[in-house]
Formats: structure tokens, sequence, C-alpha cells
């Protein structure tokens, strides 16, 4: 690159110690929960015992007069003072979904804030919410999308005929005229249960009032302060820049602190009616009921096929339970939308149809978590790709190499529009078939069936799209749309850089990643930059961490903003140094001429051009501050192929995971270790879904999966080792990177369940419900059991 040279080795590719990972290991990190100040009264929220029920009377007399007890707040007083969360209307909703910010006339899910208690401790507010009496009408439930999208089902919102919150029909090609010729024609069922993000550290915030400049403080354990702090201004009357919103350390978020939730505002609300700050961190009990759900789908899929196993059209009608609201920011479309949308995958798909439906029911609420429909809509699509290889009688690897989108063939826009580029499928597939030696497990599978026992190969291929910014719509009725994320680069006095980004991490060590793409795009020493995020008082405005798009879009605005501030740097040096500004480099820290016969350190120059600047003409020394926006002209494909090998045992239903490979194509790395990390996390929450995770709820509506003895998640012991391997195409962004946060997921969701159907299918069994636990096992061999699975 044209004015720096590089003495060391390059940062971007190197797998450097994360800077911010040291206060975590050590335990000097700070979290939401450890923030406390002077004066500060804490929040405890009562929620509704029903699913769904008219308040006919909210008594908070006895909490209101226990000493200690501040305010108790309702929903009614609220009303007129607030607005309420309102879904956004487009042409494919059902209807609205309005959310008080504590219920009002109905409470639509167990677990929905009916008061607020402010008290002078959390003990004391809890002791007080037990003190309030509500009386409740109990109303019908609906409990299930295919039942509450029947006519005369009990309606969640009187505004949403059939209970649709979305629905969707969409097609793209000659669907009828291919199915009607078609030389085969699959189908299948596939249904995933409800999912629960599970963060380490729940949601929370701190709320202050100060008079003076920004009257409103808000520390929040959340992945979008920029879009919090919008929103807050919206709805409680405020200019933004009378809010300060800042992302702590967050002890992780995918997607589910992404939205915009009741609570949160209603704490902003009680500290500016109280001139005091307010504390209010969620328990382990209230993040099951209360924090957004995920998943819940309930799919049929069918695929036209000719003779020799290439897909001719895709058919899928869908239904997802998104619980009572339409999730403020993202909508109810979210997963149904996507799950339709993007079913396609890593494949040459040009005759598309499916109805897509998102149901309202008396739930918690479902928003974004990690790869938003995808992993259903991948699972549903492999399994069936393995039943047709099953029926034309080829390999299931054969199948998948006919339909694969080839390099050859990119730019591809498939029938859902999307326009797959930069991006190696076939190379990804053929890794993983290489270093997992597919034809020797096969013959394995064979020699230990013989024996009787039960092992099972899943071999499946994804997409995952990366990097959204403007020119991708995320979906109808979402209010926020992906844009430019920004990031500004200061030299300071000191020699040293500094990086302001609102790109808070939850794990995802972003401000490593932008300091080393920093350090080879400026020459300057890893060691010798800073970067500064999660506060909007000082960092430029941008959208947050959310769909695998921040390495894209922050590195991006990291070049862009370095190649401006790298001509700064050396027309001043070239002044300084009296030497032609190309034939100057920065290496080191150090301004140094190409024979490097001259040299000036950045400190001694930065230093010069604040503190003397009188030798320096005006129109070069314009300061070494610059901000910039970056945004994508599209957004980047990610790709994987993962081999899971899986040994089901026929007395118990339990099933082991033997072996697992994967191969990923997730453009230039940054930091090798950190996306190590992030894919092999994604793998480890796929074998929760796969095998483990699922929220249960009774036919009233009550959850019955509220604690982790109930919901099972997988422990380092039932995740495998991974065999990761990559096979990467750089992106057509600024870099060549890609995002890498969400693909494995979809991968090891897909491929767990192809693997456990490979399984059964030596046995003339077959399963369609997942997670894949013992129950669904057994009966998906045969076996006759009393008790529901």
């Amino acid at each position: 690159m044209s004015g720096t040279r590089f003495v060391n080795e390059r940062m971007v590719g190197s797998s450097v110690l994360p800077e911010e990972a040291i206060p975590l290991v050590e335990g000097e990190a700070r979290f939401l929960n450890d923030i406390s100040m002077a004066g500060m009264y804490h929040v405890a929220f009562l929620r509704s015992q029903h699913a769904h029920a008219r308040l006919l009377k909210v008594d908070a007399s006895r909490a209101r007069a226990l000493p200690g007890v501040i305010k108790v707040l309702t929903g009614a007083e609220l009303l007129g003072k607030v607005e309420p969360f309102t879904s956004m209307p487009n042409r494919f909703s059902g209807g609205q979904s309005t959310q008080h910010w504590l219920a009002v006339e109905k409470v639509r899910f167990c677990g929905e804030a009916i008061c607020a208690v402010v008290a002078e401790s959390r003990a004391l507010a809890e002791d007080a919410v037990e003190q309030i009496e509500v009386d409740y009408d109990p109303l019908p439930v609906v409990t299930n999308a295919r039942a509450g999208e029947r006519d005369g089902a009990p309606l969640v919102h009187d505004t949403c005929p059939n209970n649709y919150l979305i629905r969707r029909d969409y097609q793209s090609g000659d669907v009828d005229g291919v199915f009607a010729n078609a030389r085969l024609v699959v189908r299948r069922r596939f249904q995933l249960g409800r999912k629960q993000a599970l963060c380490m550290e729940g949601r929370g915030c701190v709320a202050a009032w100060r008079d003076g400049s920004f009257k409103l403080s808000m520390w929040m354990s959340h992945q979008l302060p920029y879009v919090v702090r919008h929103y807050l201004a919206k709805h409680l009357g405020l200019s933004e820049t009378d809010i300060r919103v800042v992302a702590p350390q967050t002890g992780g978020g995918f997607g589910q602190k992404a939205s915009i939730y009741p609570e949160e505002f209603v704490c902003a609300f009680l500290a500016l009616q109280l001139r005091r700050p307010v504390k209010w961190v969620e328990d382990r009990l209230e993040n099951m009921v209360a924090s957004t759900h995920a998943r819940e789908h309930d799919i049929e899929v069918q695929l036209a096929l000719d003779a020799e196993g290439h897909i001719l059209a895709l058919q899928s009608d869908i239904w997802t339970d998104v619980g009572a609201y339409s999730t403020y920011l993202w909508s109810a479309g979210m997963e149904p939308l996507q799950t339709g949308g993007l079913m396609p995958g890593p494949y040459q798909v040009k005759a598309l149809r499916y109805t897509t439906r998102g149901v309202a029911t008396n739930k918690t609420p479902v928003g974004p978590y990690r790869a938003v429909g995808r992993p259903s809509a991948s699972a549903s699509l492999e399994l069936l790709l393995d039943q047709a290889a099953a029926e034309l009688g080829i390999d299931p690897i054969e199948i998948r190499r006919r339909n694969i989108i080839p390099q050859s063939a990119m730019p591809f826009r498939n029938g859902n529009n999307l326009v797959h580029d930069h991006v190696g499928y076939m190379p990804c597939l053929d890794m993983a078939l290489a270093k997992s030696g597919y034809q020797a497990l096969r013959r394995e599978q064979k020699e230990l069936l013989a024996q009787g026992r039960l092992r099972g190969i899943g071999v499946v291929c994804f997409a995952e799209l990366t990097g959204l910014g403007t020119s991708t719509a995320v979906g109808p009725g979402t209010l926020l749309q992906p844009g430019r994320d920004a990031v500004t680069l200061r030299l300071e006095t000191t020699g040293k850089l500094t990086i302001a980004a609102a790109l808070p991490s939850q794990g995802q060590r972003i401000a490593t990643a932008m300091r080393q793409v920093a350090a080879d795009e400026l020459g300057i020493r890893l060691d010798d930059i800073a970067c500064l995020t999660n506060d909007t008082g000082m960092a430029p405005y941008g959208f947050g961490t959310f769909a695998s798009r921040t390495a894209v879009f922050g590195s991006g605005a990291v070049i862009q903003a370095a190649a401006e501030l790298r001509r700064r740097i050396l027309d001043v040096a070239a002044v300084l140094m009296k030497v032609p500004a190309e034939d100057l480099m920065v290496a080191d820290s150090v301004v140094e001429t190409i024979d490097r016969t001259k040299s000036l350190p950045l400190r001694q120059l930065a230093e010069h051009s604040f503190f003397s600047a009188k030798d320096i003409p005006s129109e070069i020394n314009k300061g070494f501050e610059v901000t910039a926006f970056y945004d994508p002209k599209h957004g980047s494909f990610a790709a994987g192929a993962h081999v899971v090998v899986v040994e089901v045992d026929q007395e118990t239903g339990g099933v082991e995971i033997v072996r697992y490979v994967a191969a990923e194509d997730v453009g230039r790395l940054i930091n090798p270790a950190v996306v190590e990390g992030q894919i092999i996390g994604g793998i480890a929450q796929g074998v929760g879904e796969a095998l483990y995770e699922q929220l249960i709820y009774d036919e009233n509506g009550q959850p019955r999966t509220v604690t982790l003895a109930d919901y099972l998640v997988p422990s380092a012991l039932e995740v495998p080792h991974i065999e990761l391997h990559h096979a990467n195409t750089p992106s057509g962004a600024l870099g060549g990177f890609k995002g890498c946060g969400e693909g494995s997921i979809i991968g090891a969701l897909a491929g767990i369940s192809c693997a456990v159907a490979d399984a059964l299918r030596l046995r003339g069994g077959d399963i369609f419900h997942f997670p894949a636990t013992p129950e669904r096992v057994l009966r998906g061999l045969g076996v006759a059991l009393d008790d529901a699975a």
C-alpha cells in the first residue's frame, strides 16, 4: 500500500491477544450490575401470572405503604405520558400490535410487566411486588401457530384477524408448471422448538437524570446504543442531544439485546420523574419469561427435481409462533420472512414459492437471535435433499454437487433476488469432505451397522448473508433498516492513535479487530492504538452490533478514514522532513524515507503539528482527526460445509456426536483466534438447538422451562471437538472481510439433524421434530412410548 511500510509482520491475519479480554480474565471488567451511584433506587416488576387475561383491578396500596418504597408505577399512570410500542404497518401485516410499557387493560403473556416498584433496595422492591393484588379475568389462550390462524380461534389482538402479525405469499418462476412436470417430488415437514438466547448476563439498565447537558444517561447491556438513544428520545419526547447511552462490558447478546424492551424505557421514565438514578437487572426467571425468545418453526417444504437430481423448484409453507407482540424495531416478520426468503441457501433455485406467517400467540414475543430464521430454513432443505438422494439412489454428496452454485456461475441471482458473489460454496464442500475422509466414514458406517450400531453422517452446505447495509432491506415492518457505520481516527499529540466507534462488543473482540486493521493501514504499532466504543457521548453515529456486520463495517470505515489520515500525516511530514510526500512511508509508528536515511517519530510529528505549527502551511496542517462512514454496495455471503457424525443409542435414544468437521468461508481473517471462537461458539449453540434446548408451554400458556434445571443447554462435555478449516474467498467489501458470527449455527443445526435422520434411516425410521430428544429419537425408531415428546 502506497505510503506505508511494515517492518514487523502484518497484524491482519495474526491471532494477537485481544486487549479487551484481559480485564475479563483478571476480574477487572465492569458490567452493568457493577454500576452503583449515590442515592440510587432499585426497580422490580410485577409480572403477569396469566397468559391472557383482562386486568380488572390493580391494588398497590399495601406495597406503597411499605417503608422504603418510593413509588409504584402502573400502566394506567403511563397512559398519555409516553408513546407505547406500536408495530409498523406494511402490505404483508395482518394487523398491528401495540405494547404498553406496563400492561393496561390486558395481559397477553405470562411474564408481561404490570407494575414497576421503586424502592431503596432490590430486595425491598421485590417484597413490595408481592404485596400488589391483581384481579384477573382469564381469557382463552393461543399456544400454537397453526391453531391460532384458524377461523374462530381466540384473538391475541382484536386488530389482527387470524392472529396474523405478518403473512407473505411470494413466488418467482412457474412453480406449478415445474411441479406438474417434475420427475420427482419430495415432501417433508420440519419442526423446531422455541429457544432462549441464554446470555450469561441478563438484560438491565441504570438510568440517571442530571440538570444540564445529557439530562438522561442510560447504561444498558445492549447491542445498539445509538438506536436506543433515538427511540428513547422519540418515546419520551426528548431531544437526542439530551440523552447519552453507554453499553458497558456485556456478557453476551446474540440478538436478544438488540431489541427495544419496555422495562428499560420504564426505568428511563422513572429517572426523569424522580430525578434520581434507578437500576434494574433481570434475574434468570425474568430472562426466561420476559426477554425475547426465538425460532419455534413449523415448516412444510417440497422439492421438484429432474431425473438427475437437479432442483427445479422449491415450495414451502411456514408457520412461526412469534408470541404476543411484534418485537419493537425488528417486528414479527424477522423469523418468518428470513426463513422463507433465505431457504434456497447456496443452491441454484430459480423457481421459488413460499407462504410464511408470523402468528401471534400468548407466549413471550420472539425477537432476533443468532442467524435469524436461517438454521431452520437450511435444516429443512438439507434434510429434503438427503431424502431426494435416497429416492434417486445417489449419494447425498452428489445431489449437493449437482445443485450448488459454482464459482463460474457467479454473480448468481437466486429465486429470492439475492446476488451470490465472492463466495466459495464448492471449495468449502470439497475441503470438508477431504478433511473428514468422507468415503472412509461411509465404509465405517456399514461396518458398524453389521454390528448393530447406528451411526449417522450429515453433510450440509449453507450460506450466510453478512455485512448488510442500506442496499439490503431486512424485511417489511422492520423499523430498523441497517445503515452506514462510522469510525473516527485521531492521532493524539503523543503519537498514539485513538479509534472511536459505536460498535459495542458482546464477546466478538471488535476493538482488537479494528486496531489490527488500523495498524496495517497506517503503519502504527498495535500497542500505540487504543479503541473507544459503546458510548454515544464520544463515538460517531452508528447502528451497532448485529447481523454479522460489525467487522465489515468497522474495518471498512477504518480503511477509509486511514487513507485520509495517512495522507495528512505524510503531507505534514514532507514539510518537516523536507522530503516529497511520495518518498515517505510509515512503519512502526515512525515516518521514514523509502531509503531509510531520514526518520521522524509520529510522536514528534503530532506534537509539532499541534503546538509548534507556525512553520506548517495551514492548508496542509488540517488536523489529525478523521471520521469516515462506510456502507458496502451489497452484503457479502459467507459460506460453509459441515460433516457431522453421530451415534444413536437404540436403547435410550441418546445421541452422541462422534466427530465434527467444519470448513468455512468467512473472507479474509482479521484475527484467526477470534474467528475460531466465533465459529465454535456458534456450533455449540447449534448443538443445543439440535439436541437439547426447547422452551415448553402448557395448554394454558404457562411456561414450564423457567430454570436451568428445566431448560437444557450443552456443557463442555456435550460440545465435541471441532475440526475447523478455512476455504476463504475475499469478499467484495473493503479489506475482503465477511462476517463470521452466525454462519456456523446454521450448519450445526442442519448437520446434526441430517446425521440423526441418517442414523434412523438405517433402521427404516425418521425424525421431523427437533431438538432430537431421546423420546423423539425412540419414536423415530418406531418405539411406542406412553408419554408425550
